[in-house]
């Protein structure tokens, strides 16, 4: 009897593909006790196709989802079952507690995607295929296409309000470690804490931000490459080699386009245009952006409906789901505890408030066919 009951969980929650878009070499499927994990495939012209994968919950014929939204890096968003690090916790967590869908996509070149290198992959091209994958989404009929929420993490923060704005049936936005100031802004802030928290002294500081802001303003708001920078002015290598993640060739490991093409992105118009629900997160030892920077998606969204968005802040909590005793030991990534816990906590209670006051609206509502050409006006109004 026990073996039949087995057998039929299995058959009940399988891994299951569509489309035929190969698996990696030596890929083992990901799976969660009683969640369906569907590998799929999303074409982006050209002839790419990028990997989906959509983890549904037991029980629910039509699930709300949450699209999530990735970091700057080259990595899979596919959860390892041999890997326990702050970010597959906080994910293999939302997956398996939240009682929503989760929707991830690979970006070209990572993981089972085609199209790559990820290393040439510029932020425009990247928000297309984000935005592609909203559209796919809202073509499936196993999901409840009128509770999706929009989750981006890291870099994913900045691409959430430019996927959501104005999207029919899009009934909120979380963001985990990122802000709405522009990305010069964002890149003084990241070396200054750098600076500050890898030991340089106070009295240095200021001199060194100066050079920085003038590489910064050549790099970002003229659009010259690094390289072109340096054959100019040579006295600015000691810059670009103290810049976190700079490389000969790339930038964070992606193209010195993709970081022209993040400076010319205004976040805080598209901030301005999302008129439902945010959640901002951000841990206290999180020196990738500043509070201020969080906190201004929060103040332009509420210029729209007071309340509507808040800022949370995890104690202790870096920008990777780990605690830590101090901001240096967080800087320098010493004697920290991988621990998803604390976000898990404040975010599920709000993901289950917006199912409610989803299906609050639906029962008040007497009229769809009202509800939907009312949707309709909204985004034609903010194009």
């Amino acid at each position: 009897m026990r073996a039949l009951i087995l057998l039929l969980l299995i058959v009940s929650f399988p891994v299951m593909a569509a489309g035929d878009l190969p698996r990696r070499a030596g890929a083992a499927p990901e799976k969660h006790p009683g969640v369906v994990v569907e590998y799929g495939e999303l074409a982006v012209g050209q002839g790419v196709r990028l990997r989906t994968i959509l983890t549904k919950p037991p029980g629910q014929p039509r699930p709300p989802v949450v699209v999530f939204i990735q970091w700057l890096s080259c990595d899979t968003v596919e959860i390892s079952p041999d890997r326990n690090d702050g970010w597959t916790l906080m994910l293999r967590g939302l997956v398996r507690r939240s009682g929503w869908a989760v929707m991830r996509i690979d970006k070209r070149g990572v993981g089972d995607s085609e199209g790559g290198p990820c290393s040439a992959l510029d932020y425009d091209t990247e928000l297309l295929d984000h935005r592609a994958a909203l559209a796919m989404l809202k073509q499936r009929s196993d999901v409840d296409t009128q509770q999706i929420v929009v989750f981006g993490a890291s870099m994913g923060s900045h691409f959430a309000p430019q996927v959501a704005a104005g999207q029919d049936g899009v009934v909120g936005v979380l963001t985990w470690g990122g802000g709405a100031k522009t990305w010069f802004e964002r890149m003084l802030t990241f070396d200054r804490h750098a600076l500050e928290l890898g030991g340089t002294r106070p009295a240095e500081t200021n001199a060194r931000m100066k050079r920085h802001a003038s590489f910064h303003a050549r790099y970002l708001l003229e659009g010259l490459s690094p390289p072109e920078i340096l054959k100019a002015e040579p006295a600015f290598a000691d810059v670009w080699a103290e810049i976190v993640g700079a490389s000969r060739d790339a930038h964070y490991g992606r193209p010195f386009a993709f970081h022209h093409q993040a400076q010319r992105a205004d976040w805080t118009r598209a901030w301005a245009a999302v008129s439902v629900p945010v959640l901002v997160v951000m841990g206290e030892y999180d020196w990738f952006e500043d509070r201020e920077a969080h906190e201004t998606i929060v103040s332009t969204v509420n210029r729209r409906q007071r309340g509507l968005a808040r800022l949370e802040i995890l104690p202790r909590m870096d920008h990777h789901f780990a605690l830590f005793e101090t901001p240096e030991a967080a800087f320098q990534d010493k004697s920290g505890k991988n621990d998803s816990e604390p976000f898990l906590k404040l975010v599920l209670p709000w993901l289950k408030e917006r199912m409610k006051t989803k299906q609050a609206s639906r029962g008040s509502s007497g009229n769809g066919l009202h509800l939907a050409h009312r949707s309709k006006r909204v985004v034609s109004n903010l194009r």
